[in-house]
């Protein structure tokens, strides 16, 4: 008889899922920001939700059926949805939020079948159980997916910084500028070594003229990673000049042990190029 009840229930719940859909739906409130779940939302989206919600409310069904099925397509959807929802930005709160508020309109349904077909208490018991595991189970996996993809989107974005942050600007054939800009962090400052090594090897650069006079702060780990990255460039055969040196990155050579007598340096990069017969002209003529 359990057996029987499961399976009606499972099937009740796949042939209300349209109505379900729409009672979630109805609960959206206006935003005055975007966000996929608002009530303003475009007709596309809209129509989006309600193929997402269908596959959800089947995967979630299959917990009182057949605990293999679950599991797998809970799985799929979660990766699927929470791809999507980096990609538009959503926030883990929303999606969570929402959850709760599909959890009860499920379980109303369900409260409705109980009604109908007076199913033994233990049974409604395991019901309740069931479908408060299975939840769990959705938003944990969606969760865990969820911030391995928003590592992802960060690291790529991050990547994308430090390229923007990073131009190896050659000005002759084989000299060329790097000016550091803005704000470093340690994370930045470990991937700056990478990408100037590539890009020196790939224009031929054997002198390269390092400007750090348009960062912010500079402390001992990010100047570290510079004076490392000196370093590197030695032994691919560039040659490099640091200019723009602050008091404050003196002191803190100083305490990294560093002798700045290894380190051709410069208080501008305008007096670095001239000292090094690359000749500046004024645009002011």
């Amino acid at each position: 008889m359990q057996e029987k009840n499961n399976n009606l229930l499972f099937q009740f719940i796949i042939d209300s899922a349209p109505n379900m859909t729409d009672d979630w739906l109805d609960s959206r409130k206006d935003s005055s920001g975007y966000s996929v779940y608002s009530k303003n939302a475009s007709a596309e989206m809209e129509s989006t939700l309600r193929s997402q919600n269908s596959e959800f409310i089947e995967s979630l069904a299959y917990v009182f059926i057949c605990k293999d099925n679950f599991g797998e397509k809970v799985v799929l959807w979660a990766e699927k949805i929470a791809q999507e929802r980096v990609k538009n930005g959503t926030s883990i709160f929303e999606v969570v939020q929402q959850f709760g508020i599909f959890r009860r309109i499920l379980w109303r349904y369900i409260e409705k079948f109980i009604n109908d077909h007076n199913p033994e208490t233990p049974q409604v018991l395991e019901w309740s159980r069931e479908l408060n595991s299975g939840f769990d189970s959705v938003i944990e996996k969606f969760t865990e997916i969820y911030h391995a993809k928003t590592k992802e989107s960060l690291s790529k974005q991050e990547n994308l910084i430090k390229a923007i942050i990073s131009p190896v600007i050659p000005v002759t054939e084989s000299v060329a500028i790097f000016p550091l800009l803005g704000n470093l962090n340690i994370t930045i400052a470990e991937g700056l070594a990478d990408s100037v090594l590539e890009q020196c090897t790939k224009y031929n650069i054997t002198r390269l003229f390092i400007d750090i006079s348009g960062v912010g702060t500079i402390d001992t780990m990010i100047a570290n990673q510079i004076f490392q990255m000196i370093c590197s460039l030695k032994l691919i055969g560039v040659e490099a000049y640091l200019s723009g040196i602050r008091p404050e990155l003196a002191m803190t050579a100083v305490h990294l042990g560093i002798d700045f007598k290894d380190y051709p340096s410069y208080s501008s990069l305008k007096q670095a190029l001239k000292e090094n017969g690359l000749h500046v002209e004024s645009l002011n003529r």
